[in-house]
């Protein structure tokens, strides 16, 4: 070994630093002062011995070419002779070996080139372990109760266990019931229950009652479980049975229930009977317990009368075998009281549907009902939908119109118990014939035509009305002699009336005629009177005559003298309608 050294000066006050190295010096060589420690097997594989140790530190080599003497040999059957092998690496597998989990005697020396180090201690060493060969012998039981045995067997040899003893394991496995009960079904065996222990006995519990088992033995170590031993069947003595599997209230009146069930799954033996146990339910929770017994073990339901229909009950229902009352199951409830349709609908309202929902009201007994509804835009008669469970508390009501008024009500018996008006969502469709636009069109022209010919009508008749007063007019102006208008005034009070209307129109129309007016003084009409009343009696009749055939036009003064004062003489155009000259009464 070589070193190089250092020297570090310390005093009171702290150390100094260390100094330089000093030249290589190298120790002596020589064999090994210690061997390797903790010398194990660790097999895994059968006919196979893994040897291994710690490795030794390189500084305690003591010399050149180190490296391990490896030793073994059986414990039992192989003679003094040790095998030899040599390694530099802290393991060692010895291959081929004959037998499973046998025993070695293993040891590791440390050598280099001055020698070996001392003689190592032997270790014990196994090859690698396999499932073992046998299983337990002499298994027993000893039944305690319907739930629980006691399981032993003998010890097993060593050497059959081929490898380290890890424990045992107790198979037990439920195979089917004793019963014959009522609904009892054939079944599978059911998966083993196991247990383990490293002791060769065994307590058992939370075993079925009045069941058939099957018990095995197996004994494992790190390679697995050996085969089982011999299986052994007992059954189980009888027991208390199980809570029945369902339990429902049913009531058919206000005072009277039915109590419906199932058996018991697990009935632990033969069922004799039932036991009814029930109470009210108050405040103080100390109601007396009431008992009914069901002698019938095939019974499945039971009627309880004369309860209190305002009163809540807790129900027990135990089933019995011979050794007593088992498990019970509970339930609570009351009766139910007459049905009632529901009262507080809700609704609300789509384009093509209306919702209705409502509480069921508990306790009260499922009532079926109808809906009515009727859509006031189209006049169409009352629908009714198919019955409502009041027990739903919804309903949808479907294939409505958009933006139309419906009443809807519902009934129940015949009875309206619920009534309202609903508008659905959207815009109203109208239906339009299609034959409905051509004959609008065409009542449309005709309507115009009508009214355009009813205007020209009346037109026509205003035009007629207003010429024929106009000839009367001119008539009366034309001949007219200034002597003869006096006496038109005193003679005839219902002409005057007409002339004196002319002649107002006449003087609007005409007012040049102011001056020549003039000349026809009332001396002048006063002179000649004789004259001018004839001349106003003829033309008086001409005029009668006149307005007696208005039709006839100008024609009918043609046979009339010139100088009749009802024909008078043209009028030029450049007088402007003014007359030339006007005759003077002689």
């Amino acid at each position: 070994m070589s070193y190089r050294f250092r020297v570090i000066a310390i005093n009171y006050v702290g150390k100094s630093g260390p100094s330089e190295p000093s030249e290589i010096h190298n120790t002596l060589a020589e064999a090994p002062d210690n061997n390797p420690a903790d010398v194990r097997s660790e097999s895994i594989d059968p006919d196979t011995l893994v040897i291994t140790w710690e490795d030794i530190d390189q500084r305690n080599f003591n010399g050149p070419d180190f490296k391990y003497r490896v030793l073994w040999r059986r414990v039992v059957g192989s003679g003094p002779t040790w095998h030899t092998n040599y390694t530099t690496t802290p393991t060692f597998t010895v291959s081929d070996l004959k037998g499973s989990f046998s025993a070695f005697e293993i040891k590791v020396q440390a050598v280099n080139e001055e020698g070996k180090g001392p003689e190592p201690d032997p270790a014990i060493g196994y090859s690698g372990e396999d499932v073992p060969l046998e299983a337990p012998m002499n298994v027993g039981i000893e039944l305690i109760n319907s739930t629980t045995l006691r399981v032993n067997w003998a010890v097993i040899e060593k050497e059959t266990v081929r490898g380290h003893l890890l424990g045992y394991k107790v198979y037990v496995t439920r195979t089917g019931s004793r019963g014959h009960h009522r609904g009892q079904r054939s079944r599978e065996p059911e998966s083993p229950m196991v247990v383990e222990t490293t002791e060769e006995k065994k307590l058992i519990s939370d075993l079925r009652p009045y069941s058939h088992y099957d018990l095995a033995v197996t004994v494992f170590n790190s390679k697995g479980e050996g085969p089982p031993s011999e299986t052994l069947s007992f059954n189980t003595t009888e027991g208390v049975p199980g809570p029945p599997m369902s339990l429902m209230l049913d009531s058919q009146s206000e005072t009277e229930m039915t109590l419906r069930w199932t058996p018991p799954d697990h009935p632990n033996g033969v069922l004799v009977r039932y036991a009814l146990q029930y109470q009210q339910i108050v405040e103080s929770e100390d109601s007396p317990l009431q008992l009914e017994s069901i002698d019938d073990p095939t019974a499945t339901h039971f009627t309880l009368k004369g309860l209190d229909r305002h009163s809540h009950y807790r129900f027990f229902l135990k089933g019995c075998t011979a050794l007593g009352e088992g498990e019970a199951i509970m339930r609570e409830g009351a009766t139910t009281l007459d049905g009632a349709p529901p009262t507080n609908i809700h609704y609300s309202a789509g384009e093509n549907s209306i919702n209705f929902t409502w509480v069921a009201k508990k306790r009260h007994r499922n009532v079926d009902f109808h809906i009515h509804y009727l859509n006031k835009n189209d006049g169409t008669k009352w629908k009714k939908t198919e019955k409502v469970d009041s027990s739903l508390s919804f309903f949808q009501l479907q294939g409505l119109t958009p933006g139309s008024h419906y009443r809807v009500k519902s009934t129940y018996s015949n009875t309206t118990f619920w009534e309202t008006d609903i508008d659905t969502e959207g815009t109203e469709v109208t239906e339009v014939e299609p034959s409905f636009a051509p004959q609008g069109w065409l009542i449309g022209v005709v309507c115009a035509i009508l009214l355009l010919l009813l205007i020209l009508l009346i037109l026509c008749f205003i035009k007629r009305s207003k010429g024929g007063k106009y000839s009367v007019k001119d008539k009366e102006e034309g001949p007219m002699d200034s002597e003869a208008r006096p006496m038109k005034d005193e003679t005839f009070g219902e002409y005057r009336s007409l002339e004196s209307d002319l002649e107002e129109k006449r003087t609007a129309s005409l007012p040049s005629l102011g001056e020549e007016s003039k000349l026809c003084s009332e001396d002048n009409l006063d002179f000649n009177g004789s004259s001018a009343i004839t001349t106003e009696l003829n033309m008086d009749e001409s005029l009668v005559s006149q307005f007696s055939r208005p039709s006839e036009g100008g024609d009918a003064l043609h046979g009339l003298p010139d100088n009749s004062p009802l024909n008078p003489p043209a009028v030029s155009p450049a007088t402007n309608g003014m007359p030339n000259s006007v005759p003077i009464l002689d």
